[in-house]
This record gives C-alpha cells, structure tokens and sequence, in this order.
C-alpha cells in the first residue's frame, strides 16, 4: 500500500539529524512536510536552510502543536530523554492520528528497555488505545537520508494495527527504502535495540552507514 501524494506528515523533532532527512526524502516526491520544534523560529530557520540545499519548496516549519494539528500522520523523533513528555504534550493535536515513533531509548548510546517495555509502548500507554503507534525508522542512517541518492537499509515496521503498518510501509516506499511487516508491537524493544549495535558497528569499523538488510523475502 503507497501512501497518497497529497498526504501530510508532521515531523516532531524534526530539526535533528534525523527529522531533516526525513523531510529531504519526503519533499522530493512532492509530499507536504511540516518540521515541528519547541521554538517555531528555529523550525523555519532549519526550513530555509533545507530549501535551499535541495531546492524543495514543500516544507514548513512551525511548533510542535500547530505542525501535529496540521498534519494527518505524525512522526515522532525526539531523543529518548523527552520521548514521554512530548508525548504528552502534544496528546490532544495527536488525537487518533497515526503516530510513527522513531525514537530509540539509548544513555551514551547504549540501548536499554524503559519500564513500559518500549518506547513505542510508552506512547501507546500514553495515547490510548484508540491512536494507532507504529515503530519504524529506528535503524536507519539520519546521514544516507540526507543523502537524496544513497541506499537505504530496510525497515522493520512493528505495530497492533495491521492498516496503520500498512499505511506506514507506504510511507517508507516514499522514501526510497523496503519496509518489512516485523509483527506487533511487543517487537519493538528488539527492533529499538538494534540501534545500539549499529551505532558499535559504526564506531568498530569506522563508518556512518550501518543498517539492517533484510535477506530471504521478496527481492
């Protein structure tokens, strides 16, 4: 299932590494992209600045709250230590909204599993059950993404709502990259942790490009 062009996607946190090669990736098949940032200026600072590099003019940059109100699905990629109280905070512009949480719980950039189980389970926990969370985009290098032309690793999706994966997989085939179906949302402290072992890979061998590959399905 691809997502439809005309979509709109709120990118919470969206001035970090990661956030801004999301939108780099989003805005080139024309899709409308929000970043959202506790301090609304600095969001349209880093807009501008996005511009000009890529030359997309379908990007915004607004606070957090006005970008999730605006905006259909909502990505969440704040560093863990804000993760619950952004959540929080930004509840009632979420609604029932799906909510693709990207957030890794790491200290020094060691993996470790919060007391809800996940971060993703955190949201959920605070969101209710009626908003669909999904895991994704937790492997995956905030650098090649910036990089409009270098591959992508494969994404594993985790989540209890089959059409919002669905949805969600469509979002990730946007951005140049397989997504995998990798089952509910009990998955997601193994899919969060696997972070911590690129980020070794990364440091051991040098690089900025580790990524999960997925063999055996498919292509």
């Amino acid at each position: 299932m691809e997502l439809e062009k005309d979509v709109s996607i709120a990118i919470v946190g969206g001035t970090g590494n990661l956030g801004q090669g999301l939108a780099v990736r989003l805005a080139a098949p024309g899709i409308k992209v929000i970043i959202g940032s506790r301090d609304p200026e600095k969001a349209r600072t880093v807009v501008e600045s996005i511009r000009k590099a890529s030359g997309k003019e379908g990007i915004e940059g607004k606070g957090n709250q006005e970008a999730v109100r605006e905006a259909e699905l909502v990505v969440i990629a704040v560093p863990y230590e804000g993760h619950s109280k952004m959540v929080t905070e930004l509840r009632d512009q979420i609604g029932k909204k799906i909510v693709i949480d990207a957030v890794v719980p790491l200290k020094k950039g060691k993996p470790f599993i919060p007391p809800a189980g996940s971060a993703l389970l955190e949201a959920q926990e605070i969101l209710g059950t009626e908003t669909p969370v999904v895991g994704a985009l937790h492997n995956i290098s905030a650098g090649d993404l910036q990089e409009p032309d270098a591959p992508l690793g494969d994404v594993l999706v985790c989540g209890d709502s089959k059409d919002a994966k669905e949805r969600v997989m469509g979002f990730i085939q946007k951005l140049g990259a397989r997504a995998f179906d990798a089952g509910p949302a009990a998955n997601a402290y193994i899919i969060e942790g696997l972070t911590g072992v690129l980020i070794h890979l990364n440091r051991r061998y040098k690089s900025k490009h580790a990524s999960v590959k997925v063999t055996g399905i498919g292509d």
